[in-house]
């Protein structure tokens, strides 16, 4: 059976159980061992993740939601936009030299009223999502790797019932949209 490995932060966490039920029979599901964070640190362990790994058919790989954080009163995000291009431009570099399939997983939308509300010492904003995604979009089209759009996915499904109150993770249902999304379009990019 070909082998798929998920790279990614809490929300890949979060819809991992639903892709292996999905692909059960068709991929070994794995992922990365804990939270994948920030692009930095995805880069500074992905030898790690790939050598855990074994032979993978197929590599989704998403990092963003960290990247974004901004703490309060600070002047930017923890990753700065142009250290997150370096750093992603080296991430799919490296896997596509790794696996003979490597996808992009668009960031997940923010919900910056609800992440306020619920967080009082740092804040991720939309605004950032959509510009971080843009980079992410630009640097995956020039390496000529798929991207699979979770944040439209969100949108199109109510953003509303998908999104937690903590305005960032998923519900239930919504961690199962992703799971049942992404196992749609790994069966049609391996059609």
């Amino acid at each position: 059976m070909k082998k798929l490995l998920v790279i990614g932060d809490s929300i890949s966490i979060g819809y991992t159980p639903h892709l292996r039920r999905h692909l059960d029979g068709q991929f070994d599901v794995t992922r990365c061992e804990g939270n994948g964070w920030d692009s930095k640190n995805v880069l500074g362990r992905l030898e790690d993740y790939l050598a855990g790994a074994g032979d993978v058919a197929m590599i989704l790989v998403n990092c963003g939601l960290h990247d974004i954080r901004r703490d309060r009163g600070g002047d930017g995000c923890q990753v700065p936009l142009a250290d997150y291009r370096w750093n992603v431009r080296a991430i799919l570099d490296r896997l596509i030299a790794a696996a003979p399939t490597v996808v992009w997983v668009r960031t997940t939308p923010v919900d910056d009223g609800r992440h306020e509300a619920t967080h009082d010492k740092f804040d991720r904003l939309s605004a950032d999502v959509d510009a971080y995604n843009a980079v992410a979009d630009a640097l995956a089209k020039a390496a000529g790797v798929p991207v699979i759009d979770l944040h439209q996915a969100v949108i199109d499904a109510d953003t509303d019932t998908c999104i937690r109150n903590d305005g960032v993770h998923m519900t239930d249902d919504g961690y199962g949209l992703l799971g049942d999304y992404i196992a749609k379009a790994v069966r049609d990019m391996s059609a």
